[in-house]
């Protein structure tokens, strides 16, 4: 039944084409768009690379006690809750490299959005967050 269902839908995405080509086309616009919100995803490495070379910064949007019990050496914390209050305190930032870092990658990007709207103009998330540098056995430093 699944196999005749799909048979017919790859019919009418043919017979309707000028139908189907502009809903493909949004879709994937709309994903891109998704993909790139709040800035580039970066993998570990890629981390690594930008502090060492182009001296970024680090930003980890987690709660303070998450912060406390293990984050990346350097990292500033800024909680997500409270980033509103506090992103006066990056001005001063604005032109070096900023890499955000939450628990998985998800709040970053409202965070990366909205420092994207105050004209920074390198933000960079951390792609699966903290939980990806830990599942890599990279180091972390606790206060």
């Amino acid at each position: 039944i699944i196999c005749l269902h799909m048979l017919e839908f790859n019919l009418f995405l043919i017979d309707y084409w000028y139908f189907s080509v502009p809903l493909f086309f949004f879709i994937f616009l709309f994903a891109y768009s998704e993909m790139n919100k709040g800035g580039k995803k970066i993998e570990p490495n890629e981390l690594t690379r930008l502090v060492n070379k182009e001296n970024a910064i680090l930003i980890d949007l987690r709660k303070k006690e998450d912060y406390e019990s293990g984050h990346i050496m350097t990292a500033l914390n800024y909680p997500h809750q409270e980033f509103n209050n506090q992103m006066h305190e990056l001005e001063k930032f604005k032109d070096r490299p900023i890499i955000l870092i939450c628990d998985m990658g998800r709040n970053s990007a409202n965070v990366g959005e909205k420092l994207k709207k105050a004209e920074f103009k390198k933000t960079f998330r951390l792609n699966g967050g903290m939980m990806t540098w830990t599942q890599e056995n990279l180091p972390v430093v606790q206060k």
